[in-house]
């Protein structure tokens, strides 16, 4: 069994069975699992929108993070 990294964060979604079935048609067309499709999928986004992740904005936000 595979040993998750010790900074990495568990994330449960519920999603309605089309979307469903259409991330589980794109994870057999990619040779994947569901969760790497996901996985990617966030990546894709986070890296769309990096220009909101400056230090700047990051520090104003932090209020909004967890303290734990």
């Amino acid at each position: 069994m595979k040993k998750r990294v010790p900074n990495d964060k568990m994330l449960t979604l519920r999603l309605p069975e089309s979307i469903y079935a259409k991330l589980d048609y794109l994870a057999d067309q990619n040779w994947c699992s569901v969760s790497a499709v996901i996985r990617n999928g966030i990546r894709k986004e986070l890296n769309a929108n990096e220009e909101l992740f400056t230090d700047e904005y990051m520090k104003s936000q932090q209020h909004h993070m967890p303290a734990y």
